[in-house]
C-alpha cells in the first residue's frame, strides 16, 4: 500500500519541524518521481519514498554525521 501524497506530506510535517529538512524532502521526492518516470516505475511509491526518506532525522540524529559515517568511524575508517 502506498501513501497518497497528502498523507505522506502530513506525516513528514508531523515528524520534521525544520523547513530545511522539509524542503530537502520535497526535492528528493521530485527527483525520485523523475527517476520513476524514466525507468517506468510507480511514481507515487517512489515519490513517497523520497519524501519520507529522512523522516526521523530530527528525532534520531546524533553528532557525528550520517549513520554510514558513524559506522565507518567505528571501524576505523573515514568516509569522504
Amino acid at each position: 500500500m502506498t501513501l497518497d501524497r497528502p498523507s505522506a506530506e502530513a506525516l513528514l510535517f508531523e515528524w520534521a519541524q525544520g523547513e530545511g529538512l522539509r524542503s530537502h524532502a520535497r526535492g528528493v521526492e521530485a527527483s525520485m518521481r523523475a527517476y520513476a518516470r524514466k525507468f517506468g516505475e510507480d511514481e507515487a511509491l517512489w515519490g513517497a519514498t523520497g519524501l519520507l526518506h529522512d523522516l526521523d532525522y530530527e528525532k534520531h540524529s546524533s553528532p557525528g554525521g550520517a549513520p554510514s559515517n558513524r559506522m565507518s568511524d567505528s571501524q576505523g575508517k573515514r568516509m569522504p
